[in-house]
């Protein structure tokens, strides 16, 4: 009933109530206040309506105190795991694992592994700024409370979690640097759901008004530009890419290939909730302006 009345697949809402229960993991842990929520799943959680989709990852990075070691921090991310995981099953990502990132896939039934697997990964390198507490539930909640069905939430045991969540204004500078970094890294076409949550938040009266203010603005591509040099120099990432660059939509602008068009508009094929088409000059109109205003602000 939950996916009938959000017009989502029931396999979504499942993952959902683990999602959510995994965050519960973390808002009841001692590492509510040091560890931030962010990327696509945060956005469909905390900013409802922001985007259309559904994601199954959950994307945290751990906030070290002053001093620690790099051996403090490994530690710290492994603990934070597995209080994270609680009673779930889990698999390393043994090539995405090392002493500032932990990365792992978390079920909790074997007959439903894969409809259940969703993605964790808790990095410490980059440096999320701006971030407040936001406050969510799971899908099934939201449906219960809305027939007034306390007494099965009391039974469920279902309640609301809060985290320290990044700001949209942040994860949609995350966003924009994300697409230049698969274009020039030859794999857009395979993550065009990056354009799709830019032209989304691109259109929020909050992230207008955020683009208005040169000097946030600013301040917040430098900070997404030194923290990803941070992030991606342990990474296999394409030379032509240089996070700490100039955005210059118009010089890689040609990776908006045919195949990236086409990846584009059957999104709402097999990850949208709707099933409308995206519009491809839309799209394309809208990183021709974010590349005009980036420019004025000499990034």
């Amino acid at each position: 009933m939950t996916a009938q009345r959000r017009h989502i697949p029931s396999d979504a809402v499942r993952k959902d109530y683990f999602i959510t229960l995994l965050l519960k993991n973390l808002s009841d842990s001692e590492f509510v206040d040091s560890i931030v929520f962010k990327g696509g799943t945060s956005l469909s959680k905390c900013y409802p309506g922001s985007i259309e989709r559904f994601s199954e990852d959950i994307d945290l990075t751990y906030i070290p105190e002053a001093g620690l070691s790099t051996k403090q921090i490994n530690k710290a991310l492994k603990a934070a795991e597995k209080v994270i995981i609680g009673r779930g099953k889990s698999e390393l990502v043994i090539d995405e694992r090392n002493d500032r990132n932990k990365s792992s896939y978390v079920w909790f039934t074997d007959e439903f592994r894969n409809l259940e697997r969703i993605k964790l990964e808790i990095g410490s390198s980059v440096r999320p700024h701006p971030y407040e507490r936001k406050t969510m539930k799971s899908s099934i909640q939201e449906f219960l409370e809305s027939i007034g069905e306390t007494d099965a939430i009391a039974e469920y045991e279902l309640r609301e979690v809060t985290v320290n969540v990044l700001d949209v204004e942040r994860t949609f500078i995350d966003k924009v640097m994300s697409v230049k970094r698969h274009a020039l890294s030859g794999t857009l076409s395979s993550k065009v759901r990056h354009i799709y949550d830019v032209v989304r938040l691109y259109q929020l009266p909050e992230i207008q008004q955020f683009l208005q203010n040169k000097i946030a603005l600013k301040s917040i591509v430098r900070i997404t530009k030194e923290t990803d040099a941070a992030y991606l120099e342990k990474r296999k990432i394409s030379d032509q890419f240089d996070p700490t660059a100039a955005y210059d939509f118009q010089s890689w602008k040609e990776h908006f290939s045919k195949d990236t068009r086409k990846s584009y508009e059957l999104l709402h094929t097999s990850l949208l909730y709707s099933d409308t088409m995206q519009n491809w000059d839309e799209a394309l109109a809208f990183f021709e302006q974010i590349g005009e205003l980036l420019q004025e602000i000499g990034e």
